[in-house]
C-alpha cells in the first residue's frame, strides 16, 4: 500500500508542476498573442454535479489533470467513465508507478459506470491484480474492453499468455472486445457477450472451434479483425446477416478462407497469397488484397477463381503480386488474357511492391475491365519497371496499340515518382486517354537520391501538359512531406 501511495504521489507532483506551466502559458498566449480575446469571462459557473458529469466523460488522464488544477475538482476522477491506461498515459512512467496509480484508481472509483477500460500492461506475476480491475470494470457495465498484453524482459521465457477468466464471458454489456497476447478457451455456450459488435485479436491462438462459438453465440457481431494470431489453418466464417466487415493479418500458417456472409460490406486480407472463397458477397463494397511477394510465379487459379467472387466491390486496394497472377499467361502456346469485370469500381490502388515481372501493360490491362474508375492510385515507392523479354516480345505492341478512353477518370495519383522512362510512359498514357481527368498528383520518393531538379522537373511540366486530353486537367508535383493531396482509402496495414 506504501508504494501505492508513494507512486500516486509522484504522479500527482509531476502533473500539478506540468499543468501549471501549461495553464499559465495558454493565459498568457490567449492575452497577448490576439488582441481580440484579452477578455477572458471566468463568471460561467455551472453546478458541481454537471460539471463532474461532464468531467467522468474525459479520458482518466485528462481527469487526473483537472482534479490537480482545482481543489474544487480534486475527486473528480474518482467517478471517471474512461479508464485509459494505454501506452499514453505509460508514458514516463515505471511499471511499479504505472501500477500503483492503476490499482488506486480503481479502489477509489466511485461511478456507477465504467464505459471503457484500456490498459497496456505486462501481466506477468500480477494476474490476480489485473482480474481484480477487469472484474470490477465487467461489474461497473463496461463497453469497451482493451487489453493489450506484452512480455517484457527476456522473451525466451516461455511463458503462457494472459489466461482471460469467466468473467469476461459472462459480461453482459461489452460492445468492443480488443485482445492482445491473450489465451481465450470459450465455452460452446456463452453466458454473456450478446450485445458484442467489435471483436479484435491480437497474437492469439485461433481455432476452428473458437470461431464457430463466436459466430454462434454473438449474434450482433459486425467486425472480426485477427492479426498476427496463430494456428488458423483454414478459416470458416458462416455468419450472422449483422456481419458486415472481416480483416485477416499476418496470419502466417493460414492456409485457406471460407467467407459465407451475406451482408459483408468489406475485407481486408494481408499475407501470403492463400486460397479466399466466397460464397453469395452482394454486399462487399471495399477490399484490400495486400498480398506478400511471391517466391516464384502467383499461381493463377487462386487469383482468378477470388477476382470473380469479387465483380460488386467498389474499393480495391492491392498488390502488384495480385497483378502478376492475372497477368495474360500461355495457354495451349497461345498467350491469353483473363475475361473478368469490374463494372462498380470506383477507386483502384495498386503498391508496387515485390513485383518480378510486373510492367506498364499488367497495369492497363487490369484497369480495362474497370469502365467505372473515378480514382486510380498507383504507390511505386522504390519499385523500377524491368524491360525484360515478356514485356519486349508480349506487351510492348500491346500498350501501345491500346486505344480506349477511361471516360470517368477524374483523379490519378503517383507516389514515389521518379521521372523514369517507364514512369512517364505509363503518365502519358492516362493523360491521353483521361478525357475528363480533374487532376493528376505526381509525389516524390522519401529518398534524397531520387529528388528532380528544379529545372528538370519544369521540363517535365511542359510534356505532361502537352499530353493532356482533359483540357481542365491540373498537374501537380509534391515532395514526399509536403504533399498535401487526396489519399486512398486505405492504408497499406490497418494494425
Amino acid at each position: 500500500m506504501a508504494s501505492t501511495e508513494r507512486g500516486s504521489q509522484t504522479f500527482l507532483q509531476i502533473s500539478r508542476k506540468r499543468l501549471k506551466r501549461q495553464y499559465h502559458s495558454s493565459y498568457h498566449h490567449l492575452d497577448h498573442s490576439n488582441t481580440s480575446f484579452t477578455h477572458v469571462d471566468h463568471s460561467v459557473d455551472l453546478p458541481d454535479d454537471v460539471l463532474d458529469m461532464i468531467f467522468s466523460f474525459l479520458p482518466i488522464k485528462k481527469a487526473m489533470q483537472i482534479g490537480i488544477l482545482s481543489t474544487r475538482f480534486k475527486n473528480s476522477w474518482n467517478f471517471n467513465r474512461r479508464l485509459d491506461f494505454d501506452n499514453d498515459f505509460a508514458r514516463g512512467r515505471s511499471p511499479d508507478d504505472f501500477k500503483s496509480i492503476v490499482n488506486k484508481v480503481f479502489d477509489r472509483h466511485a461511478g456507477s459506470r465504467i464505459l471503457s477500460f484500456r490498459l497496456c500492461f505486462d501481466p506477468n506475476k500480477e494476474e490476480l491484480l489485473v482480474e481484480k480491475w477487469i472484474r470490477k470494470s465487467i461489474e461497473k457495465g463496461v463497453e469497451e474492453l482493451d487489453l493489450e498484453f506484452y512480455q517484457s524482459g527476456n522473451v525466451f521465457e516461455g511463458r503462457w499468455p494472459f489466461k482471460l477468466n469467466s468473467d469476461v464471458y459472462e459480461a453482459q454489456s461489452l460492445k468492443i472486445l480488443k485482445l492482445t497476447l491473450c489465451q481465450l478457451d470459450l465455452p460452446p455456450k456463452l453466458k454473456g457477450l450478446h450485445v458484442l459488435n467489435t471483436l479484435v485479436l491480437r497474437k492469439i491462438i485461433i481455432t476452428p472451434t473458437l470461431i464457430d462459438t463466436l459466430f454462434q453465440n454473438c449474434f450482433f457481431l459486425e467486425t472480426l479483425d485477427l492479426a498476427h494470431c496463430h494456428r488458423i489453418f483454414h478459416l470458416k466464417i458462416f455468419a450472422q446477416k449483422t456481419f458486415k466487415v472481416l480483416k485477416v493479418g499476418d496470419c502466417q500458417e493460414i492456409l485457406r478462407i471460407y467467407i459465407d456472409a451475406p451482408n459483408l460490406r468489406s475485407f481486408h486480407y494481408c499475407g501470403h497469397v492463400c486460397f479466399i472463397k466466397f460464397n453469395i458477397v452482394p454486399q462487399l463494397k471495399d477490399v484490400m488484397l495486400s498480398f506478400r511477394p511471391s517466391k516464384g510465379f502467383t499461381e493463377t487459379f487462386r487469383v482468378r477463381n477470388l477476382v470473380y467472387d469479387l465483380h460488386p466491390i467498389q474499393v480495391l486496394t492491392t498488390t502488384s503480386t495480385f497483378l502478376e497472377g492475372l497477368s495474360p499467361k500461355f495457354i495451349g502456346g497461345k498467350l491469353r488474357e483473363m475475361q473478368f469485370f469490374f463494372g462498380n469500381l470506383k477507386e483502384f490502388h495498386l503498391i508496387m511492391e515485390g513485383a518480378i515481372y510486373c510492367n506498364p501493360y499488367d497495369i492497363i490491362s487490369f484497369l480495362k475491365h474497370c469502365p467505372s474508375l473515378e480514382k486510380i492510385f498507383i504507390d511505386l515507392k522504390d519499385f523500377c519497371f524491368v524491360r525484360g523479354p515478356y514485356w519486349e516480345l508480349h506487351n510492348r505492341q500491346s500498350f501501345q496499340k491500346y486505344s480506349a478512353s477511361f471516360d470517368c477518370l477524374k483523379f490519378i495519383k503517383l507516389p514515389g515518382f521518379k521521372f523514369q522512362k517507364d514512369e512517364l510512359m505509363l503518365v502519358k498514357f492516362f493523360l491521353e486517354r483521361a478525357i475528363f481527368l480533374e487532376k493528376l498528383v505526381l509525389v516524390t520518393p522519401k529518398s534524397r537520391h531520387a529528388r528532380v531538379l528544379t529545372p528538370n522537373l519544369q521540363a517535365y511540366y511542359q510534356y505532361l501538359q502537352s499530353w493532356k486530353a482533359s483540357p481542365g486537367a491540373q498537374i501537380a508535383v509534391f515532395e514526399h512531406l509536403n504533399d498535401t493531396s487526396v489519399c486512398p482509402m486505405h492504408s497499406k496495414t490497418w494494425y
